[in-house]
C-alpha cells in the first residue's frame, strides 16, 4: 500500500477506481418528493487514506489563511460561531446599538465549486505543486455511478463542486470560500 500511495503522490495519477464514487440515494420515511432524499459517497478505503494524506501536507498551509472562517475546523466549529455571535450581540447592546446579522444559506453551494478556479486558489496560497497536481488529477478524473435499488447507473463525469465523502472537500471549500469573499 506505501508503494502505491507514493506512485500516486510521486506522479498525481490516481487508479480509476480511486476517482470513482458510488452514490447511494437514501430516502427519509414517507418521501414523496426528491428533496426527501439525500445521498451518501462511497469512496475506496486507500483512496480515502491518500486524501487524508494530501489533507494533512495542506492543512497547515490554509489554516493560517482562514483566519475567523467557521465550519469544518478544529476549534472553530458551529458552537463557537455561536458563541462569537453571543460575544458580539452582548457587547453591542452593552454600547446601546442594535446588532445586525446576516445569515447566508449556502444549502447545495459546495455543489457549484469551480475547479478551474479552486485550482489557481490553491496555486496562489503556496500548495506545493505535488499535492496541487494530486488534488486537480483526482478532481478532472472523478466520475460517479448512482446506486439504485434495480441496479447502479452508468459512470459520468463530474465537471464542478467538492467531491462529496472525501476528507479533502471541507478544508479545500473552505479556502475556496475564503479567497472568493475576501
Amino acid at each position: 500500500m506505501t508503494k502505491l500511495i507514493n506512485t500516486i503522490y510521486e506522479t498525481g495519477l490516481w487508479p480509476k477506481d480511486f476517482t470513482e464514487v458510488t452514490m447511494i440515494a437514501l430516502k427519509k420515511p414517507q418521501a414523496t418528493k426528491c428533496s426527501y432524499h439525500r445521498t451518501i459517497s462511497l469512496i475506496a478505503h486507500t483512496a480515502k487514506v491518500v486524501a487524508k494524506i494530501l489533507r494533512r501536507r495542506i492543512e497547515k498551509k490554509i489554516e493560517d489563511i482562514l483566519g475567523d472562517q467557521f465550519g469544518f475546523r478544529r476549534g472553530n466549529g458551529t458552537r463557537d460561531a455561536i458563541g462569537m455571535l453571543r460575544i458580539i450581540s452582548e457587547r453591542t447592546l452593552e454600547i446601546d446599538e442594535e446588532p445586525s446579522v446576516c445569515f447566508i444559506d449556502w444549502q447545495k453551494v459546495s455543489d457549484r465549486v469551480n475547479w478551474t478556479k479552486l485550482m489557481q486558489i490553491i496555486k496562489e496560497n503556496g500548495i506545493d505543486w505535488r499535492e496541487r497536481r494530486s488534488i486537480s488529477n483526482l478532481y478532472m478524473a472523478q466520475s460517479v455511478k448512482v446506486r439504485l435499488n434495480r441496479g447502479q447507473t452508468r459512470s459520468v463525469k463530474i465537471g464542478r463542486g467538492v467531491r462529496k465523502g472525501c476528507c479533502l472537500s471541507p478544508i479545500l471549500f473552505n479556502l475556496y470560500n475564503d479567497c472568493l469573499t475576501n
